[in-house]
């Protein structure tokens, strides 16, 4: 499966909930072959308390459905179909909805672990990030959330405080830790007049807006 017909956040959410597009697919496609007694459909939930999105049987429970499959559709036509716009927004919506309530404010991130979490491709090509924070790609986010202190408060930032960065804080929040997300990310921060540092490795302006 092209990756690149997904809008990148979409594909970021898969590859981090599933380890990859690829792995989300092989898994969707098994479970819409597979016998589900009274189960007619597929579907590709959002689970508002734990952040993730996970392929269930219908009925999918108390979770939010980003994609469904009957059955009786040929699977692999299905897939080559999809319309990975209206998904997104869908998946965007219902992660706003759900992290709402764990925004940060820049005057509340001073004493926090602060996180970059913008994507890899985006963080390459960026010269500033907050001064403090330190990259973690949102991909592997399963992975590195058993690396940080469970008593200290952890703030992750985006490039906008969208889903990216909200998703993560959802997951961290989901692991124990006591995670929120940036309101309006690196964006809304150097809109903001507030100071930027130099990300390692490039020249980059130290304070201000850029």
């Amino acid at each position: 499966m092209d990756a690149s017909v997904l809008p990148p956040p979409m594909a970021l959410a898969l590859a981090a909930n599933f380890g990859s597009v690829e792995r989300w697919r092989e898994e969707f496609i098994a479970m819409a072959r597979t016998p589900g007694g009274a189960s007619s459909s597929v579907l590709l939930m959002f689970q508002p308390r734990e952040g993730t999105l996970v392929n269930q049987q219908a009925p999918g429970g108390d979770g939010i459905p980003i994609l469904a499959v009957d059955k009786q559709e040929d699977i692999e036509a299905f897939i080559a179909a999809i319309d990975w716009n209206p998904v997104y927004e869908r998946y965007q919506e219902a992660v706003h909805a759900a992290s709402e309530p764990f925004g940060a404010r820049q005057d509340e991130v001073a004493d926090a672990l602060l996180l970059d979490v913008r994507r890899a491709g985006v963080f390459e090509q960026a010269a500033s990030m907050i001064p403090g924070a330190r990259w973690r790609d949102p991909a592997d986010v399963g992975d590195w959330a058993g690396e940080l202190p469970t008593d200290r408060e952890v703030v992750v930032y985006c490039v906008y405080g969208h889903e990216v960065g909200r998703s993560t804080a959802m997951r961290l929040r989901a692991a124990g830790l006591q995670a929120r997300y940036l309101r309006g990310g690196i964006d809304g921060w150097q809109s903001a007049g507030q100071p930027l540092a130099a990300k390692p490795g490039k020249p980059g302006k130290q304070g201000g807006t850029s």
